[in-house]
């Protein structure tokens, strides 16, 4: 049986993801930071739970440890940070948080990986972001990160290469998941953001968790695709 491990798993596209590669015969490994969402979710889905946050090099470490040494046949690096602010509210601990969180931890993960990965020829699927392509106010710390996932993966993909492991990127357009919602805004603003966003979507609305997964588990089973962005936004990269 392969295995898998999703980071963020407990919620939005990761739980998705866990819950289709789960009915695709996968050995499904979740993570997260919280211990109550991250018990909740592995019980639903029937699945392995550990908790660790990817901006602590030890959780890290913890969790890589669970497949040194049977290996490991596929990683998504999905948690993120996805916070929305103005440049000028921007401070020290935004930029350690989505540094940290957003580009240290899934490289370090992946380092900390490569010795499983390389055993059983595995593959990664990073979760990044339309939003590298098409500018979006008030993201520009958010977008910085993800557009360094997508540098580092293209590197990434030619160094691991030799040792059989392929690495990409998938990136994501508006999603219904709970991020607007983490924001603390009232229900009639957040529905009203919605709607000016699916105005300049060309399929005029967001995508489901679901959709999302559907094209990861495809670019993690594609065996001949490595150091490619695949894009999931409805035809916004389009325009």
């Amino acid at each position: 049986m392969k295995n898998i491990l999703i980071t963020g798993g407990n919620s939005g596209i990761g739980f998705a993801t866990a819950a289709l590669a789960k009915t695709r015969g996968y050995e499904v490994t979740i993570s997260g930071r919280s211990p109550e969402r991250v018990d909740q979710a592995a019980e639903q889905l029937g699945v392995i739970g550990f908790v660790a946050d990817m901006s602590s090099m030890e959780d890290i470490q913890s969790l890589a440890t669970l497949f040194l040494e049977k290996g490991l046949d596929a990683l998504v690096n999905n948690a993120a940070i996805a916070k929305f602010m103005p440049i000028t509210t921007h401070t020290e601990s935004d930029y350690d948080d989505f540094l940290n969180t957003n580009i240290r931890g899934p490289l370090a993960l992946i380092q900390a990986l490569v010795p499983a990965l390389a055993k059983n020829k595995g593959c990664v699927t990073n979760v990044s972001s339309a939003v590298t392509n098409n500018g979006l106010p008030n993201a520009s710390l958010y977008a910085a990160t993800k557009g360094a996932m997508d540098a580092f993966t293209r590197s990434l993909a030619l160094e691991l290469a030799p040792q059989g492991i392929r690495i990409n990127v998938v990136s994501p357009g508006a999603v219904d998941t709970p991020i607007l919602a983490k924001l603390g805004l009232p229900a009639e603003q957040i529905e009203a953001i919605r709607a000016q966003q699916e105005e300049m979507i060309p399929l005029q609305r967001y995508g489901k968790p679901e959709e999302i997964a559907d094209v990861i588990l495809a670019q993690l089973e594609s065996s001949y695709v490595t150091g490619s962005a695949w894009s999931v936004d409805g035809g916004v990269n389009a325009t």
